[in-house]
């Protein structure tokens, strides 16, 4: 069968120590599945139990052996996934006999491992995660943004510590989505919409389905700034950032500012609460589009769309799912669109200290206690939410 972008093809072939095998003649069907804040991808190949030099495979496929799946399409010839047989199935029947090997990629080790690191402050975040990886001897492709972190105790999941304790705070800063992958064994982590061909979904062309989800889940469109508590324990309203609250409602999230570090400034905090409102300042909208596959799109990746009710906006690969047998080759990607954001307005409590103030001065000396209290009531009045949305 002559490979050709109607008609990509894969090859599977399975390392046992110094042994390669060829499955590709013996694969039923594969399934990849790359979803968004997973760290490893998982690929599940069927395989039908036949022999290979008087071997049959049931006898041969084991748990950690390395997997590594090439596709062509007829121009281009490359390797699209590198991983290790985590989980083994078989299955005999009277009429067939199967085995399933689900695999994932090498970050598979630091989805499912905990670690416990110190970090003294002063640290950029491609230093930090690059010290994780040297411990860990994965080797790194870091072109995402960075910030200089207050001290970090990290313990727990070493994903969670690499997503949520470091990456989510420099995305909370800049306001720049990233995504991370595996790519040969290199922990890549960069900015979304990096690849530099952009392929096209089109009704005219490609696209079989779409599916388009608009909702307000997750939505905040007010954030309301607190500084360090005075005598009475109550903590200051320092600033509020408005998004647009006129047209969706208050939906209001609260940043505890007295807890950062004595040199973090009011205008990093307001440069966070501007970014919340960029990203969940407005409704989010999640597309599904379903095509005949394309082997070189990857989450993160931008595509453009001229689909069902999409007309020509590139979008950001938030998912990807890959169905691929001999009868058939679909992917499906759930996308994003990056340029719809929220704008923001921002209202201090003091304006004279707006942006030099350092979070440690923001205390009850800075406006009447009296005022202070009003301004915090205001900004959490139940009664104001409920008079903001009914009217």
């Amino acid at each position: 069968m002559q490979a050709s972008k109607e008609n990509p093809i894969y090859t599977v072939r399975l390392l046992d120590g110094s042994t390669e095998y060829d499955l590709t003649a013996a694969v039923l069907d594969i399934d990849f599945s790359d979803r968004e804040k997973q760290l490893a991808q998982s690929v599940t190949i069927n395989v039908a139990n036949v022999k290979t030099g008087g071997t049959s495979l049931a006898s041969i496929l084991k748990v950690r052996q390395r997997v590594f799946i090439s596709a062509n399409d007829g121009t281009s010839n490359d390797e699209v996934f590198r991983g290790v047989i985590w989980t083994r199935y078989y299955r005999d029947t009277l009429s067939d006999k199967e085995i399933q090997i689900k695999c994932y990629d090498s970050l598979i080790f630091m989805q499912e491992s905990e670690d416990s690191q110190y970090f003294t402050a002063g640290q950029a975040s491609n230093s930090v995660i690059q010290q994780l990886c040297n411990n860990w001897g994965v080797q790194l492709d870091y072109s995402y943004a960075t910030i200089t972190h207050e001290k970090l105790v990290l313990r727990g999941s070493l994903s969670d510590i690499i997503i949520s304790d470091v990456l989510e705070k420099v995305k909370k800063q800049t306001g720049q989505k990233y995504v991370i992958l595996s790519i040969k064994d290199v922990l890549t982590i960069r900015p979304v919409g990096q690849n530099a061909t952009v392929y096209e979904i089109s009704d005219k062309n490609n696209a079989v389905q779409t599916r388009t989800e608009q909702t307000m889940d997750g939505m905040i469109t007010k954030v309301v700034i607190l500084g360090k508590a005075g005598k009475d324990e109550r903590k200051p309203v320092a600033a509020t950032v408005d998004g647009d609250t006129a047209t969706y409602g208050t939906l209001q999230k609260i940043i505890d500012a007295s807890g950062k570090d004595e040199n973090t400034s009011l205008a990093d905090a307001q440069k966070e609460a501007n970014n919340i409102i960029k990203e969940s300042g407005t409704p989010k909208i999640e597309y599904e589009v379903q095509a005949p596959d394309i082997p070189w799109i990857r989450k993160g990746d931008k595509v453009l769309v001229n689909a069902g009710d999409v007309s020509g906006k590139e979008l950001i690969v938030l998912a990807i799912n890959r169905s691929i047998s001999n009868k058939a080759k679909t992917m499906t990607l759930t996308l994003d669109d990056p340029a719809s954001t929220g704008a923001a307005t921002t209202k201090a409590a003091n304006t004279d200290t707006l942006e030099d103030a350092s979070i440690a001065e923001i205390s009850s000396a800075d406006a009447p206690e009296s005022a202070q209290n009003a301004e915090f009531e205001k900004a959490v009045s139940i009664t104001e939410w409920i008079a903001k949305n009914e009217s």
